[in-house]
């Protein structure tokens, strides 16, 4: 359990230094997954083993029959409410590994900040398999554009047997989003 909660603490300082820039495309954010993966081996005994955007990036490069993986990222697509595998400069989605769908959202008067609790969908599953809890940022321009947005939040799902695969609990952080240009004004305050 401490080696499980040294690496949450551990995701969550490099989520917060390692958002950045926004993708080129309107509606994606670079995305940081970090969680641990929890399931049995042969012997019945607990595994705890990372996992982060590297092993999305290649398990949906995998089932893509993908072998270079140079320019594949992870981003959040904010149209979508999902995390997605792009490639390429034009950010194309090659597949969808979790999607979020909003089960309460709570959004301030002006709606720059969302405190929100969403159902996760791994792949193509049309049944909710765990949990989102997260906050949302959002900053616009003076034409109401959007300038800015990031999310944090915990995030916690399944993954049922398959095979000899052992079913599979996540449980870890999620971050996306560009940084703002300009200071967090109301940080801390129930705006």
């Amino acid at each position: 359990m401490k080696k499980q909660n040294l690496l949450i603490v551990t995701a969550v300082a490099s989520l917060l230094t390692s958002l950045g820039l926004q993708s080129s495309r309107a509606q994606q954010f670079k995305a940081v997954l970090s969680a641990v993966c929890i399931s049995t081996n042969q012997e019945g005994g607990l595994v705890y083993r990372s996992f982060s955007n590297r092993n999305l990036i290649h398990d949906c490069a995998e089932e893509q029959g993908i072998t270079n993986l140079t320019g594949l990222r992870l981003v959040f697509d904010l149209g979508n409410n999902a995390l997605e595998v792009v490639r390429g400069t034009n950010q194309t989605a090659i597949c969808t590994p979790l999607t979020f769908q909003d089960t309460v959202s709570l959004p301030n008067t002006n709606k720059t900040k969302v405190e929100l609790l969403a159902a996760v969908f791994v792949e193509t599953n049309t049944v909710a398999s765990g949990t989102l809890a997260a906050t949302e940022r959002f900053s616009y321009g003076s034409s109401n554009q959007l300038t800015g947005f990031r999310l944090t939040g915990r995030i916690q799902y399944s993954v049922a047997a398959s095979g000899t695969n052992s079913a599979k609990i996540y449980q870890g952080v999620v971050a996306a989003g560009a940084l703002f240009r300009e200071d967090d004004e109301h940080e801390g305050h129930d705006d």
